[in-house]
């Protein structure tokens, strides 16, 4: 009887120490991880795309023209992300990926307008900054060769293969893990 109410005793104290983990601990020990996808498609009204896009809607926006295509962005109120902060990985066509903390101007997260504005300027920013740090200049469009790519600079990002103006934003995919900022890699067309 006594060695049954010690085996008993035993695992109620098992239990109850388990019972006591606060919701925080078991994310740290198991991290919660969400993962989502944002679009980012354009409605125009040029029927020089019509034969391409039947639908008139272009599935995706340009990342060198953002403030003027964002007029025309489906769904741009819509708050897509979440939060007042978020990371966005940028890593194409970078040599050296980063990583940028952006901040929301709405506590309640980022609408998909405000976050295409600015990884339009990160991206700005980022050529911006690869041609103030490069020994090898990029090569103007009228005077390459062959394929009209962007040859490879050897600055703070490494650029290679794309002018700004070939890029464009299709989607990002969201993914959060535990209570961290939310962590954007974007899908990037050329």
């Amino acid at each position: 009887m006594i060695k049954t109410f010690g085996v008993v005793l035993f695992l109620l104290l098992i239990l109850s120490s388990c019972s006591s983990k606060s919701q925080e601990t078991i994310n740290e020990i198991i991290p919660f991880t969400e993962q989502s996808e944002v679009l980012f498609q354009i409605k125009t009204e040029d029927p020089d795309y019509f034969e391409v896009f039947p639908d008139s809607i272009i599935p995706w926006i340009s990342i060198q023209d953002a403030a003027e295509e964002v007029k025309m962005l489906i769904g741009k109120n819509d708050i897509v992300v979440k939060g007042d902060a978020a990371i966005i990985i940028i890593d194409y066509p970078l040599s050296k990926a980063i990583e940028v903390e952006i901040k929301s101007d709405n506590p309640i997260g980022f609408t998909r307008s405000e976050l295409v504005l600015k990884i339009s300027k990160e991206y700005k920013r980022i050529y911006r900054e690869e041609e103030e740090s490069t020994s090898v200049k990029t090569v103007p469009v009228d005077e390459r060769e062959g394929v009209v790519n962007r040859n490879t600079t050897d600055g703070k990002y490494g650029i290679w293969g794309h002018d700004l103006v070939d890029l464009d934003l299709s989607a990002i995919y969201i993914h959060r893990t535990g209570g961290g900022k939310p962590r954007l890699d974007l899908n990037i067309e050329s």
